[in-house]
């Protein structure tokens, strides 16, 4: 029995070998996607939380109640650790070893100075273990004292800027502290000194320094010693800022934790500001904003990745099948005659199963180790279910083919006739088809009703399988009646190619014609992979229009003709359009602020006509909350320093570049407000490579936009390589797996392809003709497939409708230009030319000499 299973091995060594490389190859996939695709996200999670990110508890405290609840390091410390056991699980495991400092409040230096400078005295041990002293000595305050001079140390860059030197004296209005010693930083690269810059020198701050105001002044931090904290807490009129800060260590925080982090930062807080046993705290850090942004992206990427990887899986399983379908039919007449000698259900499965498992157990494990060896990221537990499923299904084909016939024998090929166009279907199979259908349709429709929510539910991975599959079976019930038309039609040709081409196409069986489906989701997926790239990045590029209002946006105060003159000689600048901004203004009977816009709409349309969602009008625009503040009558907006504007709202504008989203703003004629002075402007420039340096210096402190520099924010935010690499990963992909469903077919048809053609070679038919029958045997399948698979694929961003949400990419802007882009459409030809050239070649290697063939069929 051995020996008999051997030669049956070697007899039928071409499919196992082809599916056991096409298992293996699956199965690789299968583990090294997913893996790349989460490091991906974890990479864009630890983006999204930042450089130097930190979870800070802070609380305000002075006088002799604060030194009891801090007296010391111990107590300082002790509180740290009270912090982290208040954090939950997500929190405590993301960041480092707790930093805690206290600092005094803003004091300004009395003296005369270019500008102005503050100090903080600042108590912090981290510090301390991180300088060397470099001048004078170590700050000495006595414990206990409260008059006289504070002993404090300050850092040597702060010091040579500044001008002061050991033993100089500070004022800082009612305290004077002298500088002991300098310092420096061990290490000036440790992360540490990131949030303290002013620590390690001095920094130019943005202080009210009364009567002055607001002004900029040099600022910089001297440490003291715990007796000088100590002496600063013994004054009640000095509130310090107590702060513990919580690292977040590097590379800590992934996607999967990212999702939880938001919801626990709340519950710290709770829990933070919910102690009673220390002076009030509250927690302060910019990470639940920042993840709640990154968790609406990643829910976003994976709801669309998610449709693209589905369909992979379902690529790859219709091949896998493909293959042990063909290697099935080899096996069928081999399997008729056991059964003809009496063998059993059972003794029939050994064969076709072993065989089968065989070549797919061993390949699956194998390429389940080499995707694991790649170290592409994270294990994921879903490459395991695609394995099994994959290995399922390929098992499953043998096991039908045997289940199918335990009512009787099983007949060879040639006793009945089972080709697409001679065959009828049964009424089995037509309700399985309907019944597929029927699921496709209902996928569908729950799809669209669950919306964004939908997010990495299984029934969004299964769709664009169930709607390939839907398709596949639509298609295969017309391809018949395609290739029946098309038999008369050649007959009338003087040419024997063409009608002896599409007849082998129609004399193909279920198996044989099991490429199309396969090749048609696989084009469903490339055109969905690429047309979702494109539209994603079409989608950043409107929005950078919107958000910028032309190639460039001048933010300037009193805008002159000069200054004008200026911007529109800069090189690269085509055109300009000015538009005055006039903030605050509000109509007799409703106080409440509106932003009047003045523009010139005609020539803003012609000098900017890519900006979106501008209308062709020309009245007043009028926001939302605008049209709810003005109501729909004529009403008339003034301020002091403009003449009254009298608007009729005519037209709502959601947006307009240089306004905030969901701001009160009306857009009038800008010949309306052309005589007020002393407003904002805006200059909107559109030029061919615009000269950014020279733009800045035509408006010297003013801001400027770029559209450009815009883009490439919008494009390198967290998330956005990562879906435009699995994109272009999941078109690629189904693209290789079509290509090998057509070298399948094409090799392992081959043989048997070759003595017909060597008949025929002897009937007269030439080499050219051969060749060029091997191209109209194919060109059925391929051009049907590939056709509808291709038109499925665009369709399906339709489709799917609102689980296709690309606007937290695009600013908000609703991604609805689905089509695809140039090399896409270049990649299909390709891809087609390369089909073609496949099966030349096959048909070039599989040439056998007529004679042979001849000689030996008889």
């Amino acid at each position: 029995m051995r020996s008999a299973g051997t030669r049956l091995a070697r007899a039928q060594w071409a499919p196992l070998t082809a599916l056991a490389v096409l298992m293996l190859v699956s199965a690789l996939l299968a583990v090294a996607v997913p893996s790349r695709t989460t490091a991906g996200y974890d990479r864009a999670a630890a983006l999204a939380a930042g450089p130097g990110a930190a979870i800070r508890v802070t609380g305000k405290a002075g006088g002799p109640s604060a030194f009891a609840a801090v007296p010391g390091d111990a107590a300082l410390n002790g509180n740290a650790l009270t912090w982290r056991e208040l954090m939950p699980r997500s929190l405590s495991e993301t960041t480092g070893e707790p930093e805690a400092s206290v600092t005094s409040p803003v004091q300004t230096v009395q003296g005369t100075f270019a500008r102005p400078r503050v100090l903080y005295l600042g108590w912090d041990p981290g510090a301390w273990e991180r300088v060397r002293l470099v001048a004078g000595r170590l700050p000495s305050n006595r414990p206990g004292e409260t008059s006289g001079d504070m002993s404090v140390m300050v850092a040597k860059a702060f010091a040579d800027r500044l001008g002061y030197k050991p033993g100089d004296r500070i004022d800082l209005g009612g305290r004077i502290v002298r500088v002991s010693g300098l310092y420096q930083p061990v290490n000036a690269a440790d992360p540490f000194w990131g949030p303290r810059p002013r620590i390690l020198h001095a920094t130019t701050e943005y202080v009210p320094v009364p009567p002055m105001g607001v002004v900029e002044v040099d600022a910089g931090t001297a440490l003291i010693d715990p007796s000088g904290y100590g002496r600063l807490t013994r004054d009640p009129n000095l509130k310090l800022t107590y702060d513990w800060r919580f690292p977040v260590r590097d590379g800590a925080v992934g996607a999967a934790r990212a999702r939880g982090m938001a919801g626990d930062l709340d519950a710290f807080r709770s829990a933070v500001e919910g102690r009673a046993d220390l002076f009030p705290c509250e927690v302060s850090t910019p990470l639940d904003i920042q993840l709640k942004e990154f968790e609406r992206r990643l829910h976003a990427a994976q709801s669309v990745v998610g449709l693209a990887f589905g369909g992979l899986v379902a690529v790859a399983a219709g091949l896998l099948l493909l293959a042990a379908g063909l290697l099935g039919e080899r096996l069928r007449p081999i399997l008729g005659v056991m059964r003809a000698r009496g063998a059993s259900l059972r003794q029939l499965a050994a064969p076709a199963c072993g065989l089968t498992a065989l070549a797919a157990v061993p390949s699956a494990l194998l390429g389940y180790a080499a995707g694991r060896l790649l170290d592409a990221g994270p294990p994921q537990t879903a490459s395991l279910y695609a394995i099994g499923l994959l290995v399922a299904a390929v098992l499953g084909v043998p096991a039908a083919m045997v289940l199918r016939e335990r009512g009787g024998g099983l007949g060879s090929v040639a006793d009945r006739r089972d080709d697409l166009v001679g065959a009828r279907p049964s009424p089995r199979r037509l309700v399985l088809d309907g019944l597929l259908v029927a699921l496709a349709v209902i996928g569908v429709v729950v799809l669209r009703g669950r919306g964004t929510s939908a997010g990495t539910d299984p029934l969004v991975a299964a769709v664009p399988a169930l709607l390939g599959a839907a398709a596949g079976v639509l298609v295969l019930r017309a391809y018949p009646y395609l290739l029946r038309a098309a038999g008369p039609l050649l007959r009338r040709r003087t040419g024997a190619v063409a009608f002896i081409g599409v007849a082998r196409a129609s004399r193909q069986n279920l198996v044989g014609a099991l490429p199309l489906a396969v090749l048609l989701l696989a084009a469903a997926i490339a055109g969905f992979a690429s047309t979702v790239d494109t539209s994603l990045r079409t989608g950043q590029e409107r929005a950078s229009w919107a958000e910028t209002g032309a190639d460039a946006r001048v933010e300037t105060g009193a805008l002159d003709e000069a200054k004008l003159r200026r911007i529109r000689a800069v090189r690269g600048v085509t055109g300009a359009v000015r538009v005055r901004v006039i903030t605050r203004a509000s109509s007799a009977t409703d106080p409440a602020p509106v932003t009047v816009v003045g523009v010139d709409l005609a020539a803003y349309r012609r000098l900017a006509p890519e900006v979106p969602g501008i209308p062709d009008t020309s009245g007043a625009l009028v926001s939302p909350l605008a049209a709810r503040t003005l109501g729909s009558g004529t009403v008339t907006l003034g301020r002091a320093g403009m003449d009254p504007v009298t608007v009729k709202p005519s037209v709502r504008i959601a947006r307009f570049p240089g306004q905030e989203k969901n701001s009160a703003f009306v857009i009038v004629p800008y010949r309306a407000v052309a005589t007020a002075t002393g407003f904002p402007s805006q200059v909107f420039v559109v030029g061919d490579d615009i000269d950014a340096k020279a733009l800045r210096a035509a408006a010297p402190g003013d801001r400027v936009v770029l559209r450009r520099q815009v883009l490439r924010e919008m494009t390198s935010q967290p998330l956005v390589p990562v879906v435009h690499d699995a994109f272009r990963n999941g078109a690629l992909a189904a693209g290789v797996f079509g290509l090998l469903a057509v070298l399948l077919m094409l090799v392992v048809g081959a043989r048997a392809r070759g003595r017909t053609i060597a008949h025929l070679r002897a009937l007269g038919l030439s080499r050219r003709q051969s060749r060029r029958l091997a191209l109209v045997e194919v060109a059925p399948i391929l051009l049907c497939a590939v056709g509808a698979g291709w038109v499925l694929g665009l369709l399906l961003p339709e489709i799917t409708g609102p689980a296709v949400d690309l606007r937290p990419y695009t600013g908000g802007f609703a991604v609805t230009a689905h089509v695809p882009g140039l090399p896409a459409l270049l990649g299909l030809l390709a891809a087609l030319l390369l089909a073609a050239a496949a099966a030349v070649a096959v048909d070039r290697a599989f040439d056998a000499d007529p004679a042979d063939a001849l000689r030996t069929g008889e």
